[in-house]
Order: C-alpha cells, then structure tokens, then sequence
C-alpha cells in the first residue's frame, strides 16, 4: 500500500472509528495516537493487507487473518501466541475490528470506482 493510500485510509478510520472509542478524552482528543501508542493506527497498513485477503460474512476468517498476519508481528504478543493487550481490550486493532473490517472493505471498494464522467444510458 503506497503511502498517499494509507494516508487517506488512516484519514477514514479516525472519521470513523475514533469517535467511539473508550480511549479518547472528554475533550476528544487521544493521548495514545498522540504518544504513537494506538494499536489500531501503529498496525494499520498489515491490517488492511490481511483483512483484503479475506470476504466472509463471518469475523472469525478475518480475526484468523489479523492474528496469521499482523499479530505475529506485535511486540506485545507472548511466544505462544497469547496476549495480555488483547485479553483486556487494551489492543484497539482487536476491539474495534468488526468496524476496522467494514471501513476497510468499504474503502477499498470506493478506491476501485471509475474515474471520470458517468456512464449515461
């Protein structure tokens, strides 16, 4: 993913998912993307490259696909692939994957339209 295109899918996850986050501030402001300590943010290009390797009406392909594909990257994950940060929904990538699936998928199709004048009948 080139970096024009990860800037404009970070863009849509902070329009989407940011707002309903548990870890934002009153003020609405996010010490961890300030301290470069959300997960959803740090893990979001690999994630986006898993979750496009998958279409499924279900979210345990996709959980599979994050836990294959990103999280045995993670500096937090134990050799037996267990983790303290997803156990306790301290892991955004985890907690909110269901809308990070939808925004992502959604997004992907709105990069594939036509460019140009419509298409008249």
């Amino acid at each position: 993913m080139d970096e024009a295109t990860s800037g404009r899918l970070a863009t849509l996850i902070l329009n989407k998912i940011c707002p309903v986050c548990v870890d934002r501030n009153v003020d609405g402001t996010c010490d961890k993307l300030a301290e470069g300590t959300c997960t959803l943010m740090k893990k979001l290009p690999a994630a986006a490259e898993a979750i496009l390797q998958v279409k499924s009406d279900r979210m345990e392909p996709y959980i599979q696909a994050i836990r294959d594909n990103v999280c045995v990257t993670c500096e937090r994950r134990y050799p037996d692939a267990s983790c303290d940060w997803r156990d306790i929904d301290r892991c955004l990538l985890n907690s909110y994957l269901p809308l990070v699936v939808e925004a992502i998928e959604e997004f992907f199709e709105w990069e594939k339209r036509p460019v140009g004048p419509p298409v008249r009948a």
